[in-house]
């Protein structure tokens, strides 16, 4: 009996391993096909990013080229990294109230002055 569960075991922890192999291959960067590996992984991390964005809503403080100091609801300051792929609705100047979309990094994916936004 002891055998047969040391037997059990032994299998069990093999599998394991093949399992723990087969997760490192599928992220390796090629499939079996030898194809670019991303279907997947790339999925999953678009929707890790997603589910890190953020709708932050304030007044902005200061705009310093590309960074952005705004002032939110709660009082906290929030920096913002507004690009040339940010898309932009409206002009947004110091003073102005805004609405941006950001990701966890604090990149705003979009950004429109609250005149915009009525």
């Amino acid at each position: 009996m002891k055998k047969l569960i040391g037997i059990v075991a032994v299998g069990f922890v093999i599998s394991l391993a093949g399992w723990a192999s087969a997760a490192d291959m599928g992220t390796s960067g090629s499939t079996e096909m030898g194809a670019p590996a991303g279907g997947a992984a790339a999925a999953a991390e678009k929707a890790k990013e997603g589910a890190a964005a953020r709708t932050i809503k304030g007044e902005v403080l200061k705009i310093d080229g590309e960074n952005y100091l705004v002032k939110d609801a709660t009082g906290k300051e929030v920096k913002l990294h507004v690009s040339s792929e940010t898309k932009k609705e409206g002009d947004v100047k110091v003073g102005d109230k805004i609405e941006a979309q950001a990701d966890a990094s604090g990149h705003a994916t979009s950004i429109k002055s609250a005149k915009s936004a009525h």
